[in-house]
């Protein structure tokens, strides 16, 4: 009868414990170094979602899917919210935005080799741009290909854009310099990386945001609490930190899963 005492009185307080502790369910995707399941803390930005939350005393549960899929289940309310998206009007109509974790840009990667220079979209009408399919490069770029103005060649991933520009497939390809150089890197052997560099003309000049679903029950009191999260680890200059390791490499993608280390 003691030892049922015991069990009871544990079980009771493990099921304290369990159902004390506050999560927030967020979606994710792959976009390397500011988002993947095979980077350190899940990428950069994820790291930071992660760590101001933690600060507010919520635990994050990831769900990784592909991009479209990632913002589908968490406009319908199945997750709390997604990381992290541009604050398009489209968006903000079914979302809560965060204060800005990251500020993001495109621009033109190409062969060395080859003599690119552009200062407005016209100027690409008789070239080969790569693009990733489902990913959106601006509303003026997205309806210039829309429109036939540019001659666009999807493929499923970006690493696989690389690799057609190696090969002279496209001439160009369009990425954020952070995200693009992190992908070379990791996807390209060091000889064929040297062949890539970019124009420095950026385009499309944004930021990433946390999204919360209008749908969740707690879409302000999570906003809240983030943001709050968000202003302390800027204030620790654990924010910079972050900053700093993602400049080193820290957050590029690796072989295998990204797992918590407690």
């Amino acid at each position: 009868m003691k030892n049922l005492r015991l069990l009871l009185v544990s079980l009771f307080v493990f099921s304290c414990v369990t159902h004390g502790q506050d999560t927030i369910r967020i979606t994710n995707g792959e976009w390397e170094p500011f988002m993947s399941e095979y980077s350190a803390h899940y990428g950069v930005n994820s790291h930071v979602v992660s760590e101001a939350f933690k600060l507010e005393g919520i635990v994050v549960e990831w769900g990784f899917y592909p991009w479209v899929r990632a913002y589908a289940v968490t406009k319908s309310g199945t997750w709390d919210a997604s990381a992290s998206w541009w604050p398009v009007e489209e968006t903000k109509q079914s979302f809560l935005l965060s204060d800005p974790i990251s500020q993001t840009s495109f621009v033109f990667f190409h062969l060395k080799s080859y003599d690119f220079n552009w200062e407005k979209l016209n100027d690409l009408k008789n070239l080969r741009i790569g693009g990733t399919f489902e990913y959106d490069y601006g509303e003026a770029f997205m309806a210039a290909s829309k429109n036939g103005h540019l001659k666009m060649d999807y493929t499923a991933t970006d690493e696989q854009n690389y690799k057609k520009l190696i090969r002279g497939r496209i001439e160009i390809f369009p990425n954020d310099p952070v995200v693009g150089y992190a992908q070379i890197r990791n996807s390209l052997p060091i000889e064929e990386a040297k062949l890539i560099t970019h124009h420095p003309t950026e385009f499309e000049l944004s930021t990433l945001h946390l999204i919360i679903s209008k749908k969740s029950n707690r879409a302000q009191y999570f906003l809240d609490k983030f943001n709050s999260g968000f202003k302390k680890l800027k204030i620790s200059g654990r924010y910079d930190e972050m900053q700093n390791d993602l400049s080193s490499g820290k957050y590029d993608k690796k072989k295998t899963k990204w797992q918590k280390q407690d």
